[in-house]
């Protein structure tokens, strides 16, 4: 009897904890329904927008082969890399990708890599969508203004290509904002401190450039602390944040390779060659430089969407709760202009504090409007979407082509011919985007080697005997850093074009190597 009255009582702590859940649910609901009948049309905008097209463009290019055969090893091999990992970046990125493909069998799923990595960013750019709109929300937009952020981020030319390329900055970004977003949480608890820089070290875990934001993260902290619990807070958000950002340099002391060393990788000697050894890219404000070229190209996408940021910063200071999204922005353009190395893919960590500030200034305009005019009720409101609105007309030009291109990628061209033409048994040199289509889905084994690799992986250079077939774009043999690739490129005079796909410098040619030669 004591048996069964152990069982009910259980039973009903179970049922009353459902019932309370559920009510909580509920609760929720009522609170922020107005908010998502604007927040679930703009994520469906946003996300048709995204999907639609996206396995044919934009076109393939270098990082997101790199970061799916990174995902891919360590799903499949338990390592961080398919050769030898030498802490080029952060790798909480690709472990993220590594598992969602586990969960859901995601490289499975799909006959391409690329298309599996299309999945992954879709669902960062919808969480991304969704954190702008409640970061709005929190440092004081309205409820229509939160949307047209989102909006902005959604439907930017500029973003949109950005967005759809595997990239670890694209994973960045929902870390980010949601670091600002418990940053700006109402209760000003410990939790949610603990949180944000839980967060925040997240962001700095997935790719190490967000460490650049920790002043406009830690201004947004400062701004919404409770001096009722103000040390306590401190204390533990830094606790947390610096104890989940110390697992990285641990795992290097773990394996020996903090320092460097020889016949071993280095963390901190890959630091220093990523903040004073790369190529600096020069200023944007040089019009000669590659840092302007960048910029240059950025704005044949789109020039709308970073030129109101820069032009709705002013507006935005006056706005205290927007001075931290400001400052993060500013600190973003300043690397453009340090001349130090910028990377291609920078833009991404411009566009969501763009379109925040944008949004908040056409807000602050319809404010100015609504003073003027003292009767202009849901002036900022109105000004808000009508900026949003006029710039989607603005885009929509650009988006359709975006949104409708059916060629498919040289790349994807060539992988399905050496599939079909190759054996299996052949020793292959290829770009990374099709390295996981080769290894995964066709078989090849040996496992074919990254072009890039040929010269730079001890382990490669010391193992290569042979190379039978090139599958590179052709810019990889006339691009300026082709001295790079020494070994390809005397592979290639010993090689014969078997077949081509596309044209200029994103086509690709297939070689066959009769004669190899190395150097």
């Amino acid at each position: 009897m004591s048996i069964m009255l152990e069982n009910t009582a259980e039973i009903r702590k179970r049922v009353s904890a459902r019932h309370r859940l559920l009510d909580l649910g509920r609760a929720w609901l009522r609170l922020h329904r107005r908010s998502l009948l604007l927040l679930l049309p703009v994520l469906a905008v946003a996300g048709t927008i995204h999907a639609w097209g996206m396995a044919t463009y934009p076109r393939w290019v270098d990082d997101p082969g790199t970061y799916l055969s990174q995902a891919w090893s360590v799903q499949y091999l338990l390592a961080l890399s398919p050769y030898s990992y030498f802490y080029d970046h952060t790798p909480a990125g690709w472990l993220q990708i590594a598992l969602w493909s586990v969960l859901t069998n995601g490289f499975n799923r799909y006959d391409s890599a690329i298309d599996f990595g299309n999945e992954c960013m879709l669902i960062a750019k919808l969480v991304s969508c969704a954190l702008i709109f409640a970061l709005g929300r929190r440092v004081g937009l309205s409820r229509v203004g939160s949307a047209a952020a989102a909006l902005l981020l959604a439907l930017s030319p500029l973003a949109l290509a950005y967005t759809r390329w595997t990239f670890l900055d694209n994973l960045v970004t929902p870390w980010l904002l949601l670091a600002f977003v418990l940053a700006y949480s109402p209760r000003r608890t410990i939790g949610a401190a603990m949180g944000a820089a839980a967060a925040f070290a997240m962001a700095a875990l997935t790719k190490e450039t967000a460490l650049v934001l920790l002043p406009a993260f830690v201004y947004a902290m400062a701004q919404n602390l409770d001096r009722r619990n103000r040390p306590q807070v401190i204390v533990m958000a830094a606790f947390a944040g610096i104890l989940l950002m110390a697992l990285y340099p641990l795992f290097a002391i773990y394996k020996g390779e903090l320092l460097p060393g020889q016949g071993h990788n280095s963390l901190l000697e890959t630091a220093y060659w990523q903040l004073a050894g790369r190529q600096p890219s020069g200023s944007a404000l040089d019009p000669d430089s590659p840092a302007r070229s960048l910029v240059d190209g950025w704005f044949g996408l789109d020039p709308y969407l970073l030129v109101g940021g820069l032009v709705a910063l002013p507006a935005a200071l006056v706005v205290r709760r927007l001075r931290p999204v400001a400052l993060a922005l500013v600190i973003q353009w300043l690397l453009m202009v340090r001349g130090g190395y910028v990377p291609y893919m920078h833009v991404i960590t411009l566009l969501p504090w763009s379109a925040l500030l944008l949004a908040g200034a056409a807000e602050q305009i319809g404010g100015t409007l609504r003073l003027a005019l003292k009767r202009a009720r849901g002036a900022r409101q109105v000004a808000a979407g009508a900026c949003a609105v006029a710039l989607a007309v603005v885009w929509a030009p650009a988006l359709w082509p975006m949104m409708t291109v059916r060629e498919q990628p040289p790349l994807r061209s060539a992988t399905a011919w050496v599939a079909d033409n190759v054996p299996r048994d052949k020793v292959l040199v290829v770009h990374d985007a099709i390295w996981t289509d080769l290894v995964h889905y066709k078989g090849f084994s040996p496992r074919p080697i990254i072009a890039y690799k040929l010269d730079t992986d001890l382990a490669v250079v010391s193992a290569l005997e042979r190379i039978d077939y090139l599958v590179v774009p052709n810019w990889y043999y006339d691009s300026p850093d082709a001295a790079r690739y020494p070994t390809l490129l005397e592979a290639r005079k010993h090689a014969v074009v078997e077949i081509a796909f596309g044209a200029g410098d994103n086509g690709v040619r297939v070689y066959r190597v009769s004669d190899f030669w190395k150097p």
